[in-house]
């Protein structure tokens, strides 16, 4: 009985403490409250079961003779965050397993408790790496165009822009993008999303997250056809943002908010539609002129190019940007 206590005690500490770590993730880096709250739920479940059993467990502990106590590898170097939820899922899964097998038949309400957690938890590892479910808290986008970078390398920009606070990048390279940039860029990006500009076929291939189509670019069903992950779109007006909605697009673009290099021929016209698209409830982007200087709290969200890859310090742009979108200052 005894070395049962202890193997349930370890695995009810283990699959706990994995559950904290992923509530945390969720609760302060991915800002989803319905992933947090589930996984709040599952860990204080596990806690009512084991209330009863709380004094034996601890009576039956015992860290120091415990032969498994030195085989935990620790972890070199820093991880990012996907890493880390990966590994707590599985650390999670793991335990409840355990927990499983050990309480059926003497702790027939713990074992069911276990089984009915874990496969929860298999669901919820597959729809938090859904990389659409983190659309509605990304504010920042940046766009990283070889031809406005002003300092170093586009792959030096995405590190500035990310440690700045980017959420999202693409790859938007002109007259089409190159597959080993977008791979050393899905490297680069780190804990954000990847959009690869007009090409599905590349960004299938690199690993991104998700393809940009513009108004004369491959249909967005077409797209989703081949599994990429985001499909978002540009539009000019409320007419396109409705069609782009109705035909599957994940975000949409709205703009140009003001006068651009990047589309010299485009009239500013964002702000026209943009409370119309506030209404439709698909996430969005204002882009076009997007700096420092001219962004505006009710944007909500924003895509900037040169206004962050084409200053001297791609990081303190991204910050300043962030920073006016939640302050208003």
């Amino acid at each position: 009985m005894r070395s049962l206590l202890r193997l349930l005690d370890a695995n009810l500490n283990r699959a706990r403490e994995a559950l904290r770590v992923l509530e945390d993730l969720a609760r302060f880096h991915h800002d989803d409250a319905e992933a947090a709250a589930a996984l709040k739920t599952a860990r204080h479940a596990l806690d009512r079961l084991a209330r009863p059993l709380a004094a034996d467990l601890l009576r039956a502990r015992d860290s120091a003779r415990d032969v498994g106590r030195e085989g935990d590898l620790p972890v070199s170097g820093p991880r990012l965050p996907r890493e880390v939820a990966a590994a707590n899922f599985k650390r999670a899964q793991e335990a409840l397993r355990s927990i499983e097998e050990a309480a059926k038949g003497r702790f027939g309400a713990l074992a069911r408790e276990a089984h009915a957690r874990r496969y929860a938890l298999y669901a919820l590892e597959r729809s938090a790496a859904d990389p659409r479910r983190r659309l509605a808290a990304a504010r920042l986008y940046v766009l990283l165009d070889p031809a406005v970078v002003a300092r170093g390398s586009l792959l030096r920009a995405a590190r500035e822009a990310v440690r700045g606070g980017a959420d999202l990048l693409q790859l938007r390279q002109k007259p089409a993008p190159d597959l080993a940039l977008a791979k050393a860029l899905r490297e680069a990006a780190g804990d954000a999303l990847l959009i690869v500009n007009d090409r599905p076929d590349v960004a299938l291939a690199a690993g991104a997250d998700g393809v940009h189509l513009g108004l004369e670019d491959l249909p967005i069903a077409a797209a989703r056809r081949l599994g990429v992950g985001i499909v978002g779109a540009t539009t000019h007006s409320l007419a396109e943002a409705r069609r782009a909605q109705r035909a599957g697009a994940d975000y949409v673009s709205v703009g140009p908010m003001y006068a651009t290099p990047l589309k010299p021929d485009l009239e500013p016209r964002g702000w026209d539609y943009l409370a119309g698209v506030k209404r439709l409830g698909v996430p969005f982007f204002c882009i076009g002129g997007i700096t420092r200087e001219t962004v505006r709290r009710e944007m909500v969200r924003v895509a900037a190019c040169g206004g962050v890859i084409g200053q001297k310090d791609p990081a303190a742009a991204a910050r300043a940007i962030r920073r006016r979108l939640t302050s208003g200052g």
